[in-house]
């Protein structure tokens, strides 16, 4: 081995002009690290893969190990080395590790150890094009769950990237170590491009090794935890177990969910089978109808909702399949389905696995583990089907029809002690083509759900919950009161019609995408009570800009501004509870709850004159709201002052995506729609 100096020595490499960037988009995930205080963690792992006597056995055979001082042959000072020699030292290590324990998939080289610290991994196709990074070694994997990176026109084709990668390890030179936050966020990145490029992935380890030493960092949905440093001369056995678990045929041990399959032609994934269990706890095997999620979050920490099309085997029928990992402490979304069973425009379940796995057992904790960690749940569901987004509408009426039968669906679930909470233009879909009324739109995910409380009530509101763009003013300002109102039917209704607010202020009655309003920007850009001021002027406004009112029929309209003029006063008498705070608040928030099904009826009796006289032909008579309504081309352009000096501005809501993106999409991703526990924390 070679150890003297070199002018030509190079150093690990990251195509980190974007490092920066890439940081950015873990940080939100490492807000729940665990530092464990001991090495128990990594020693309990991967017993099953090797015994101590077959690791002895190894290491009297290795040319890479000095039985004799119970070292690996590794430099004592990597200083001298010139090149890329100290990758090659561990490089060689690990490779033989692989090749000893796993003689088979070596031979087939579907598990193969590669230095890749010189080449470029591309990062997501959402990611900016120029997001890249360089782990030091990976191993390559071939099987049922990898395939050949995707090729793209201005990209030269790989053979190697996330997508067939069983693990990565990272070095760092003695010397030149990087401090464990660094250490952290830089395999957090490879770790967030495993979960993306694996869509079955459950959970990633990477070793990051330092001359000596070692730290095993794992990353589950319920955030990372890191070991302390170990020395692989005092733990030869536990570093080589560590290895063979990143590098293990058995896709379970990598993180892999062996519930889900693919076949691999020439490399890539040209179909697959995904297996859950029935309401007879009978397997079934249900066909891929396509290799990728239809829906997917990006991130590590979270619910990380994954949602699949597949087909009935028996039938033939599209269902839908959304994995996700509920927190320990929540009801689960499979309660409040089964609530829904039967109710027209309300999406309906197939069958559940409420408790596929957990956090905490993939950690080692049992029930045991420290307090700042929480745990969860990994929750399959199978239900229906049904039409696009509703953005996808293509006449007023389709319009019209969606909404209502999704309000009335609302409606028959809160009658049973259920509220969504989490009302959105995402959550709202069109019914299946030539459906009933009653399932004209459906009201999907039910994640955020609650259950009415013993005192009639329930929980309060939360900024946190939902989609600030459709949530309603009491939700809003619910970050800066102290004692914040119950979320109620009331504000779910407002919630829908911000939903219509978003669609009228952004297409034409057929459906056409026209410029953001300046409406819809500034409900974007703005929160808590800003926001909330902002759709207190908007209720009270007795006009519609021109440039809007002349792409709607009259009948539209006229749905559109009762239904603003229903949701003020409501919105009126809370906003007097939380700033007069009159002793007989309580009973005017259940006067309030007591009268819901008027209100609903209300809201639908509006629907219902619409859609009639869309149906009569009346789309070209002016409006009778309008009539009695002047039309202002010119909106509000400016935050009015906030309504109480004990209020303050709250701070930014978490980076999403902008508005104009969100608009309009062809991947029907609104199964799935908030998709942390919280909006801005992920702990409810």
């Amino acid at each position: 081995m070679r150890t003297r100096s070199s002018s030509k020595q190079t150093k690990a490499t990251w195509s980190n002009g974007d490092l920066e960037e890439q940081k950015e988009l873990v940080f939100t995930d490492l807000v729940e690290v665990i530092e464990l205080e001991d090495s128990s963690f990594a020693r309990s792992l991967y017993h099953d893969l090797a015994s101590d006597s077959a690791i002895d056995t190894f290491l009297k055979k290795s040319r890479f190990f000095c039985l004799t001082e119970r070292r690996w042959k590794l430099p004592r000072s990597y200083t001298k080395l010139i090149d890329t020699n100290f990758y090659t030292p561990l490089f060689n290590i690990i490779s033989s590790i692989v090749k000893h324990f796993w003689r088979d998939a070596s031979v087939h080289k579907t598990r193969q150890v590669v230095d890749t610290h010189n080449t470029d991994f591309r990062h997501s196709k959402d990611d900016p094009p120029s997001h890249k990074s360089r782990p030091s070694l990976v191993v390559r994997a071939e099987g049922p769950s990898f395939q050949h990176p995707t090729a793209t026109p201005d990209v030269k084709p790989s053979k190697l990237g996330f997508s067939n990668v069983a693990g990565c390890i990272e070095i760092q030179v003695e010397g030149d170590q990087l401090p464990v936050s660094e250490q952290l966020v830089r395999v957090a990145i490879y770790a967030r491009q495993l979960f993306i490029h694996q869509p079955n992935r459950r959970f990633v380890r990477v070793l990051f090794l330092t001359g000596q030493h070692l730290r095993l960092f794992h990353f589950d949905r319920s955030g990372a935890q890191y070991t302390p440093s170990i020395d692989i001369n005092q733990d030869p056995n536990v570093f080589v177990r560590l290895v063979l678990g990143l590098s293990s045929p058995n896709e379970s041990d990598i993180g892999l969910d062996p519930s889900i399959q693919w076949r691999i032609e020439n490399g890539r994934k040209v179909g697959g089978a995904l297996i859950t269990r029935g309401t007879d706890n009978a397997e079934i095997v249900y066909p891929l109808l396509s290799v990728d999620p239809f829906f997917r979050r990006s991130n590590i920490r979270g619910r990380c909702t994954t949602c699949w099309r597949v087909s009935d085997p028996a039938s033939g029928e599209e269902l839908l399949v959304k994995d996700s990992w509920r927190a320990g402490h929540s009801i689960s979304e499979y309660a409040h389905l089964q609530e829904a069973l039967g109710i027209p425009g309300v999406v309906q379940m197939v069958s559940h696995e409420p408790d596929r796995g957990q956090t905490k057992g993939l950690r080692g904790f049992g029930n045991v583990f420290p307090g700042d960690f929480e745990n969860r749940m990994e929750t399959r569901l199978v239900m229906k089907c049904y039409g696009d987004p509703i953005v996808e509408f293509t006449s007023a009426k389709q319009l019209l029809c969606a909404l209502r039968d999704a309000i009335a669906g609302h409606k028959e679930l809160f009658k049973k002690g259920t509220l969504h909470r989490d009302v959105s233009i995402q959550n709202v879909v069109l019914g299946k083509p030539e459906a009933e009324p009653g399932d004209r739109g459906v009201l999907i995910d039910l994640d955020m759900a609650t259950r009415r409380g013993e005192d009639g009530f329930h929980p309060t509101t939360d900024w946190r919950i939902g989609i600030p763009l459709y949530q309603s003013v009491m939700v809003l300002s619910s970050k800066s009161l102290s004692q914040p109102l119950p979320h109620d039917h009331l504000d779910d209704l407002e919630s829908f019609l911000y939903i219509l607010t978003h669609i009228l202020y952004s297409y034409d009655c057929h459906g056409a995408l026209h410029e953001v309003d300046d409406l819809l920007t500034r409900w974007d850009k703005y929160s808590g009570t800003l926001a909330a001021d902002l759709k207190e002027s908007f209720l009270a406004r007795q006009f519609l800009p021109r440039h809007i009112s002349v792409c709607w029929p009259a009948a539209s309209l006229d749905v559109f501004l009762g239904f603003k003029d229903f949701i003020l006063p409501m919105v009126d008498q809370k906003v007097a509870i939380t700033l007069a705070q009159p002793e007989d608040g309580p009973e005017i928030l259940k006067a309030l709850m007591l009268d819901a099904e008027h209100h609903y009826n209300e809201v639908i009796r509006l629907f219902d004159t619409g859609i009639a006289a869309l149906e009569k032909g009346d789309d070209d008579e002016a409006s009778s709201a309008l009539q009695s309504r002047p039309t202002s081309p010119q909106p509000f352009s400016q935050p009015p002052a906030d309504r109480s000096s004990s209020k303050r501005p709250s701070d930014e809501y978490p980076d999403s995506q902008p508005l104009a993106k969100r608009l309009k999409s062809n991947t029907p991703s609104s199964y799935s729609s908030s998709d942390t526990d919280s909006s801005c924390s992920d702990s409810s």
